[in-house]
Protein backbone atom coordinates (compact mmCIF):
# COMPACT_ATOMS: atom_id res chain seq x y z
CA UNK A 1 0.00 0.00 0.00
CA UNK A 2 2.60 2.65 -1.06
CA UNK A 3 2.23 6.39 -1.50
CA UNK A 4 3.59 7.91 -4.23
CA UNK A 5 4.04 11.60 -4.25
CA UNK A 6 5.02 13.24 -7.89
CA UNK A 7 6.57 16.71 -7.87
CA UNK A 8 6.52 18.38 -11.45
CA UNK A 9 6.93 21.68 -13.38
CA UNK A 10 3.49 23.29 -13.71
CA UNK A 11 4.21 23.52 -17.92
CA UNK A 12 4.22 19.39 -18.52
CA UNK A 13 1.43 18.18 -20.28
CA UNK A 14 -1.22 16.64 -18.90
CA UNK A 15 -0.33 13.38 -20.65
CA UNK A 16 2.98 13.56 -19.85
CA UNK A 17 2.46 13.30 -16.44
CA UNK A 18 0.15 11.08 -16.30
CA UNK A 19 2.60 8.72 -18.13
CA UNK A 20 4.86 9.48 -15.07
CA UNK A 21 2.04 8.50 -12.92
CA UNK A 22 1.50 5.13 -14.62
CA UNK A 23 5.44 4.78 -14.53
CA UNK A 24 5.39 5.18 -10.97
CA UNK A 25 2.49 2.52 -10.16
CA UNK A 26 3.37 -0.03 -12.99
CA UNK A 27 7.11 -0.22 -11.20
CA UNK A 28 5.49 -1.15 -7.94
CA UNK A 29 3.08 -3.20 -9.31
CA UNK A 30 5.94 -4.79 -12.06
CA UNK A 31 9.14 -4.93 -9.38
CA UNK A 32 7.55 -4.90 -5.53
CA UNK A 33 4.64 -7.05 -5.92
CA UNK A 34 1.81 -4.15 -5.33
CA UNK A 35 -1.54 -4.90 -6.53
CA UNK A 36 -2.52 -3.28 -9.33
CA UNK A 37 -5.52 -2.00 -7.66
CA UNK A 38 -3.69 -0.49 -4.94
CA UNK A 39 -3.01 2.77 -6.54
CA UNK A 40 -2.60 6.40 -4.08
CA UNK A 41 -1.31 8.94 -5.78
CA UNK A 42 -0.37 12.88 -5.39
CA UNK A 43 0.66 15.25 -8.03
CA UNK A 44 1.73 18.79 -7.09
CA UNK A 45 2.47 21.31 -10.23
CA UNK A 46 4.99 23.63 -9.53
CA UNK A 47 5.58 26.89 -11.07
CA UNK A 48 9.17 27.97 -12.69
CA UNK A 49 11.34 28.73 -9.68
CA UNK A 50 9.13 27.00 -7.05
CA UNK A 51 11.62 23.52 -7.30
CA UNK A 52 15.14 23.98 -6.63
CA UNK A 53 16.97 21.20 -8.10
CA UNK A 54 20.72 21.13 -8.82
CA UNK A 55 20.96 20.95 -12.20
CA UNK A 56 23.73 18.78 -11.99
CA UNK A 57 24.41 16.82 -8.81
CA UNK A 58 25.52 14.29 -8.90
CA UNK A 59 27.31 13.97 -12.80
CA UNK A 60 23.62 14.25 -13.98
CA UNK A 61 22.22 17.13 -16.58
CA UNK A 62 18.49 18.40 -15.46
CA UNK A 63 16.04 20.60 -17.91
CA UNK A 64 13.58 22.24 -16.73
CA UNK A 65 11.13 19.33 -17.03
CA UNK A 66 13.11 17.48 -13.47
CA UNK A 67 10.44 16.27 -11.58
CA UNK A 68 10.92 14.11 -8.13
CA UNK A 69 8.92 11.41 -7.20
CA UNK A 70 8.82 10.47 -3.46
CA UNK A 71 7.50 6.87 -2.59
CA UNK A 72 6.06 5.85 0.85
CA UNK A 73 5.80 1.92 1.43
CA UNK A 74 5.55 -0.48 3.87
CA UNK A 75 9.50 -2.20 4.58
CA UNK A 76 10.59 -5.64 3.17
CA UNK A 77 11.95 -4.72 -0.04
CA UNK A 78 15.36 -6.28 -1.26
CA UNK A 79 18.12 -3.91 -2.50
CA UNK A 80 17.36 -5.80 -5.92
CA UNK A 81 13.62 -4.76 -6.20
CA UNK A 82 14.50 -0.80 -5.10
CA UNK A 83 17.01 -0.92 -8.10
CA UNK A 84 14.59 -2.38 -10.60
CA UNK A 85 11.78 -0.33 -9.11
CA UNK A 86 14.22 2.89 -10.09
CA UNK A 87 15.01 1.07 -13.59
CA UNK A 88 11.03 0.38 -14.32
CA UNK A 89 10.35 3.83 -13.68
CA UNK A 90 13.13 5.37 -15.42
CA UNK A 91 12.49 3.61 -18.68
CA UNK A 92 8.79 4.10 -18.46
CA UNK A 93 9.53 7.92 -18.02
CA UNK A 94 12.08 8.25 -20.83
CA UNK A 95 9.81 6.23 -23.27
CA UNK A 96 6.93 9.33 -22.64
CA UNK A 97 9.74 11.77 -23.75
CA UNK A 98 11.43 12.59 -20.54
CA UNK A 99 15.35 12.49 -20.21
CA UNK A 100 16.54 9.66 -18.03
CA UNK A 101 18.24 12.66 -15.92
CA UNK A 102 15.13 14.35 -14.97
CA UNK A 103 13.34 11.90 -12.98
CA UNK A 104 14.86 11.52 -8.96
CA UNK A 105 13.48 9.18 -7.14
CA UNK A 106 13.35 9.20 -3.34
CA UNK A 107 11.80 5.51 -1.28
CA UNK A 108 10.96 5.99 2.48
CA UNK A 109 9.96 2.36 4.24
CA UNK A 110 7.91 1.98 7.38
CA UNK A 111 6.10 -0.54 8.93
CA UNK A 112 2.07 -1.49 8.89
CA UNK A 113 1.04 0.12 12.59
CA UNK A 114 2.54 3.50 10.74
CA UNK A 115 -0.34 3.40 8.79
CA UNK A 116 -4.02 4.37 9.13
CA UNK A 117 -6.52 3.72 6.00
CA UNK A 118 -9.57 4.82 7.74
CA UNK A 119 -11.79 4.49 10.77
CA UNK A 120 -9.15 5.33 12.61
CA UNK A 121 -7.44 1.72 12.90
CA UNK A 122 -4.11 1.31 12.41
CA UNK A 123 -3.79 -1.17 9.49
CA UNK A 124 -3.46 -4.33 10.95
CA UNK A 125 -7.15 -3.67 12.31
CA UNK A 126 -8.04 -2.09 8.96
CA UNK A 127 -9.60 -5.58 7.51
CA UNK A 128 -11.79 -6.43 10.54
CA UNK A 129 -15.45 -5.61 10.86
CA UNK A 130 -16.53 -3.06 13.23
CA UNK A 131 -18.93 -3.43 15.62
CA UNK A 132 -22.13 -2.92 14.31
CA UNK A 133 -21.26 -2.00 11.08
CA UNK A 134 -22.94 -2.57 7.85
CA UNK A 135 -21.21 -3.68 5.45
CA UNK A 136 -21.28 -1.72 2.19
CA UNK A 137 -22.81 -3.18 -0.66
CA UNK A 138 -21.79 -6.40 -2.46
CA UNK A 139 -19.56 -6.82 0.21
Amino acid sequence: MPLARLSVPSHLAADKIQALADAAHGGLVETCGVSPNDRFQLVSTYAPGMMLIDPTFPNVVRTPEASIIEILFLEGRTADQKRRLFRWISDCAVRAGFSADDIMIALTENAPIDWSLGRGLAFGDQHRPMEGATPAPGK
